[in-house]
């Protein structure tokens, strides 16, 4: 069997190892280099977690950890992913941290409710209300994403996938056995099965095959602060965790080493663009905003941004996943971690989609997903 995949992001480059692990001719198309940051995979961290107010997702993230192990064990020479610990934090009776608590304890999940006292004791860098707690999950951490995307691929070269890169697909159609993917330089490849995880530009590659997808792709931009000297040490890992602030809907990390400072992010979703006119640079007000949350969560953080990116999340209305057979392109599916919050579980969605095209049964129900929800 020859399966296809076009777009070599975080999905794709995961779904290459696990099918060239399962002995599958794997061609992987990417439009612009491997760990390129024109898209949604690239970068020094994503947040890896169990503590989720979706029971789903919650249960999911414990396939996604051995996995993520499995990729660690086989690329021993750098770190891919680390449980560093980390605190999902809001008011007691924030909708969304009484259901991650319910859905920790009912799969089971180690964790700790910190009254707001005890979490700036144990954090001292936190700012919380009085009517704060902090859900601390010590298997919570992150993922070096540039890095697992490269680990994965390297990983599916060495069983023998193949890679063809800086080369745009321009056209998708069926063939009497298969799919034929048509690329910029006018070349075709066919293949038996298909994979289409090309993250931003999924929707515009459905679009001549009158397949419509209601996927919006939004600018995302974070900022990274620089801790005052005195301060930096409750800013590094072991004093001040991985985070999500519920209520603000706003997520960081610590001094990680590979990019200065501490980042800091706003999952809002931010203004609607496409991946071709997106304005890259980060701009003053996104600057100021960041800023502003700062000041008023933590102590001992500077306002001197070190560092600035936009990054681009692609969403769907529900902020669920797109995990489905593409109608009218027989054997091909697509796959897609919507919506900001999937890098953690791109290996699991990548055993998903090799399971899918090996026709291999699923062990999840994936009808959560499918794209008729629309």
């Amino acid at each position: 069997m020859r399966v296809i995949i076009v777009g070599a992001g975080g999905v794709g480059a995961m779904a290459a190892w696990r099918l060239a692990k399962a002995g599958v001719e794997v061609i992987a198309l990417e439009q612009f280099r491997l760990d390129h940051d024109r898209g949604s995979s690239y970068g020094d961290s994503r947040i890896v977690r169990r503590v989720y107010p979706d029971m789903l997702y919650t249960e999911w993230m414990a396939d996604a950890y051995v996995l993520w192990d499995e990729l660690q064990s086989l690329a021993p020479q750098g770190e891919l992913m680390t449980r560093a610990g980390g605190v999902f934090f809001g008011a007691a009776q924030h909708p969304h941290l009484q259901a991650a608590q319910a859905a920790l304890e009912a799969s089971g999940v180690e964790h700790t409710v910190l009254d707001a006292n005890t979490a700036m004791q144990r954090f001292p860098a936190f700012r919380l209300n009085a009517d704060e707690i902090a859900l601390y999950e010590p298997s919570m951490g992150y993922a070096r994403a540039s890095k697992c995307v490269s680990a994965a691929a390297q990983l599916a070269r060495t069983l023998g996938a193949n890679f063809i890169l800086a080369n745009p697909v321009v056209g998708l159609a069926a063939t009497k056995g298969g799919v034929r993917v048509t690329v910029a330089s006018g070349e075709a490849f066919e293949g038996d099965r298909l994979l289409l995880t090309a993250g931003a530009w999924t929707g515009p590659l459905l679009q001549p095959l009158g397949v419509s997808v209601p996927l919006i792709v939004t600018r995302q931009p974070y900022i990274h602060l620089e801790p005052a000297p005195e301060s930096a040490e409750n800013f590094q890992r072991g004093r001040f965790p991985v985070w999500i602030d519920a209520p603000a809907n706003t997520y960081g990390f610590p001094l990680l080493g590979e990019a200065p400072g501490v980042k800091i992010g706003l999952h809002d979703h931010g203004a609607a663009v496409t991946p071709e006119t997106v304005d890259r640079e980060v701009r003053e007000a996104d600057i100021e905003a960041v800023q502003a949350y700062a000041a008023r969560r933590f102590q001992g953080l500077t306002a001197h941004v070190v560092y600035k990116k936009v990054c681009l999340y692609t969403n769907t209305p529900d902020e669920d996943f797109l995990l489905d057979a593409i109608p009218g392109l027989p054997g091909a599916f697509v796959i897609s971690a919507c919506s900001g919050h999937g890098f953690k579980f791109t290996p699991l969605l990548g055993q998903v989609a090799a399971d899918l095209v090996t026709e291999t049964p699923v062990r999840y129900d994936l009808s959560r997903f499918r794209l008729s929800r629309f």
